[in-house]
């Protein structure tokens, strides 16, 4: 690596042709230079003319940011991406920069100055290189890297070309650079002029309008063409112009001035201003300024102001309350009338006289003097508010509630006391009534057998629990009052979050809200309790009474009594299906004594008819709840009793597709004793030979029907027989069931005998 250290130096030793290029190389920077206003253009055109100087072929202007100290590439030429990638910026802190700071040119291998080598081609072929400081008023504003993929040292007289180039282009970056500064702030102060607020214009000596921002443009609603020709004579009425003449008069004799004048829009609504007057300069030439703001708010508010002024004024003197001043020697300095018939003195009486003098106790006067000097020195705890017992001109004691109010002046010195007085003497007697209902209140409250809650609809808050509350939730009173809706979240109640809200909202809503719950005790245990919410008014506000009734011992008395009543109906069906089976039993004896088959089958069809309902009563008997049975259990054991009694000869197929239905009582015996009339007429009518097959289905249909069907592969119900109208004790005991049940029946004679009968089962469970 060379460093060149002596440039300066070398200047006497040029031989004739290097001086000639040295010229040329100058004159084609110059003539780059110059030919464009443009950095980017002119860096480029200068990058061009360096890169025809002998053996460099590719190179790169970087610029050093003025306030980061980062490097920057701006221009480059025959450089490849990945180099460019890599190397086209540099922190403040990096070698690179550290190498500019020295302000030397540095000449050799590009190797020993690259530091982010990419793998391409193009970078492993390069070979010597140069770095030229940029130099301005002794400052590094850039640097001219160049290199070449032929030499490994760049020649002598290439080094002086490059060290010219950068010593000459130096001045030309920091002069655009200045320019580019100039010109960004003119368009800041350009951006300034149009976004004031307030209305601006421009005028020159002579008095005419040059210029005028956005704001008084939209407000006037000129144009800057119209207001131009207008002046500011213009913008005033004719009765205001006179005043505008000896404004500028004034203007002209003291540069400046403050006024307020109203202007006229184009529209001809007049907008009142305060105008500010200074001089300066506009695009070099000497100008007048004049700033107007809009004071139309600030009069409103001022009219406003003086409103309110009269407005306190008489409220002062027909509020109800005492409103008196004091000054720093205690004395009163105003008095409202209400206060001058309180004390039963008039006006001129009270005004100058010290305030403990107009009738106040002895105890608190001395107190209200003894403390008065802390408050003039700005003791902010004292005497805020008390209370004080006066006598009134009539010669009544009242009692009066105090606030004082330090008064201050512009600077913030205190200047005295306002103090207001409210008659409160009512409202303690009224207290003292209450304080005594609250006590009567509380005992009633806390010798309840029932807990009781108060709660507010906001979040649910519970603001009051009794004693027997307490008792029955397992929590004490501080745990549980002030309780939110969040502490219900987190399981500190006797109810979840969805049932309170529920409670409280339908309280609010509907006024009285009712449920029977199991509450949970805060040591887990569960019991149930009736609870009845009231919505009520407490202290003139809404609220929510909740009054919780324990139930354990009769939820324990109605849970007995159900065991009894469940054993009671066991017991019945136990006794009506042995009854039952004592008839079926009556019946077959009875029979014994009959040798006409058609008594003896009379005798089994009764028979069976009883024991397709003692088969009901054993299977209510047997079931869990004694309402309802599975009728398809009940099915199975009416069929097989029934195949054993009429086929004892016979090869009877028994099909049963029964879903698991359950019916009530009212609704399994009449169907029962249908499928035992249907089974029946089957087994000893419907088979000539030995065997057959007899098929059973019960399923739900729908709208909450049930569809019956019993069928046989026999040789058919006689075309000659209509089962609605036969006389036969089965068939009109069959319609007669069917109706009972509220159903239809429907024969089918198409493949032996088929019945369907639809029903609905308003019991079902």
């Amino acid at each position: 690596m060379n460093v060149s250290e002596d440039v300066d130096d070398r200047g006497d030793n040029f031989n004739a042709s290097v001086s000639d290029k040295l010229l040329r190389i100058q004159r084609d920077i110059g003539i780059a230079l110059c030919s464009s206003s443009n950095l980017l253009t002119s860096l480029e055109r200068l990058l061009e003319t360096t890169l025809n100087i002998g053996v460099i072929d590719c190179g790169g202007i970087y610029f050093v940011d003025e306030d980061t100290g980062e490097i920057y590439l701006v221009m480059q030429k025959g450089l490849s991406e990945k180099f460019i990638r890599r190397n086209s910026h540099y922190v403040s802190d990096s070698s690179k920069n550290a190498l500019l700071e020295t302000g030397f040119p540095l000449y050799g291998k590009c190797f020993d100055f690259v530091d982010n080598i990419p793998e391409d081609p193009f970078t492993n072929s390069l070979r010597g290189c140069g770095i030229i400081p940029i130099m301005h008023n002794g400052k590094v504003v850039g640097s001219l890297n160049v290199a070449s993929h032929t030499h490994d040292e760049l020649p002598s007289d290439i080094k002086d070309s490059l060290e010219a180039i950068g010593a000459q282009i130096g001045g030309f970056i920091a002069r655009i650079r200045s320019e580019l500064v100039l010109e960004k702030r003119q368009k800041d102060l350009q951006n300034l002029f149009e976004s004031i607020e307030d209305l601006f214009l421009v005028i020159d000596i002579g008095g005419n309008i040059i210029d005028a921002n956005k704001k008084t443009l939209e407000r006037l609603g000129y144009n800057l063409e119209e207001l131009r020709k207008l002046g500011p004579m213009g913008l005033h009425s004719n009765k205001d112009r006179d005043k505008v003449l000896n404004v500028m008069r004034e203007v002209r004799e003291k540069n400046h001035t403050s006024f307020s004048i109203p202007m006229i829009t184009k529209q001809g609504v007049s907008i009142p201003v305060e105008v500010k007057v200074t001089p300066g300069k506009w695009n070099g030439k000497d100008a007048y300024f004049a700033i107007c703001r809009d004071i139309s708010d600030r009069q409103n508010a001022e009219h406003l102001l003086k409103k309110e002024k009269d407005k306190l004024q008489n409220y002062l003197d027909i509020v109800g309350v005492i409103i008196f001043a004091v000054d720093r020697d205690q004395n009163v300095i105003s008095i409202n009338r209400k206060g001058c018939r309180m004390f039963g003195r008039p006006e001129s009486g009270i005004i100058g006289k010290k305030w403990y003098d107009l009738g106040f106790s002895e105890e608190f006067s001395f107190q209200g003097r003894k403390t008065f000097p802390k408050i003039m020195k700005g003791d902010k705890n004292v005497m805020e508010y008390s209370e004080s017992s006066i006598v009134t001109g009539t010669g009544e004691a009242r009692i009066i509630a105090w606030h004082t109010v330090v008064l201050k002046d512009d600077d913030g010195q205190i200047t005295g006391l306002l103090c207001s007085g409210e008659d409160v003497t009512e409202f303690r007697e009224a207290e003292s009534a209450l304080k005594s209902s609250e006590e009567k209140y509380r005992v009633v409250f806390n010798a309840s057998l029932d807990g009781i809650t108060i709660h507010e609809k906001e979040n649910y808050r519970l603001l009051d629990i009794n004693a027997r509350g307490c008792e029955m939730s397992g929590y004490s009173r501080e745990e549980v009052l002030g309780r939110t809706a969040e502490d219900i979240k987190r399981g500190k109640a006797l109810f979840s979050m969805e049932k309170i809200r529920w409670l409280i909202d339908t309280a609010y809503e509907k006024g009285f809200a009712n449920a029977e719950w199991e509450g949970r005790k805060k040591n887990g245990e569960l019991f149930w309790t009736d609870v009845i919410a009231t919505a009520a008014k407490i202290g003139g506000k809404d609220r929510v009474i909740i009054t919780i009734h324990d139930l354990t011992e009769r939820k324990d008395a109605e849970k007995a009594l159900m065991e009894i009543e469940a054993m009671r109906k066991k017991e019945i069906h136990h006794r009506i299906k042995n009854n039952l089976q004592i008839i079926c039993s009556l019946l077959d004896l009875c029979s014994m004594d009959f040798d006409d088959t058609h008594v003896v089958q009379a005798f089994m069809d009764s028979k069976n008819r009883v024991m397709s309902m003692s088969l009901i009563h054993e299977e209510l008997y047997r079931s869990t709840d004694m309402e309802s049975i599975n009728f398809a259990d009940y099915i199975h054991k009416l069929s097989t009793e029934l195949i054993s009694s009429y086929s004892v000869d016979k090869d009877i197929e028994l099909e049963i597709n029964v879903e698991d239905i359950f019916l009530s009582m009212d609704t399994a015996i009449p169907l029962g004793i249908i499928i035992n009339e249907l089974v029946t007429n089957s087994l000893k009518h419907a088979f000539e030979g030995s065997s057959g097959r007899i098929s059973i289905d019960l399923q739900r249909g729908d709208e909450n029907k049930f569809i019956l069907i019993v069928s046989d592969n026999g040789i058919g119900f006689p075309k000659e027989l209509d089962h609605k109208k036969s006389t036969s004790l089965g068939l009109q005991l069959l319609n007669t069931l069917v109706d009972q049940i509220g159903g239809i029946i429907e024969m089918d004679r198409s493949c032996g005998t088929a019945f369907t009968i639809i029903f609905d089962e308003k019991g079902r469970i």
